[in-house]
């Protein structure tokens, strides 16, 4: 098994959202994770607003779930089906993960 960590960028319009399709996908909210507020920062940043683009940053909700790699595909399916072309950005990286 592999331990892998998806973290999710998504628009704050779409937070609540994306938390009750992760909620309803068992093995994720099985092992649970975490949310935040961040500012988006770079040249290639898709703002929101005018109040966006005169502040220089975007607001996104980061979402932050380790599990197994063929539960966090299945679950990147799942967001797929119901939120495609909503603007959601994903990364999935290889994690070392345990409990102490």
């Amino acid at each position: 098994m592999s331990a892998m960590v998806l973290t999710l960028l998504v628009p704050v319009a779409l937070k609540d959202d994306v938390i009750a399709a992760m909620l309803a996908h068992e093995p994720t909210a099985r092992v649970g994770f975490s949310a935040r507020e961040v500012e988006g920062y770079g040249r290639d940043v898709d703002y929101d607003s005018v109040v966006e683009q005169v502040r220089g940053h975007t607001l996104s909700a980061e979402i932050v779930v380790t599990a197994e790699a063929a539960e966090l595909r299945a679950l990147l399916d799942a967001l797929g089906d119901k939120l495609a072309g909503r603007g959601l950005r994903w990364r999935l990286v290889a994690a070392t993960a345990g409990l102490l």
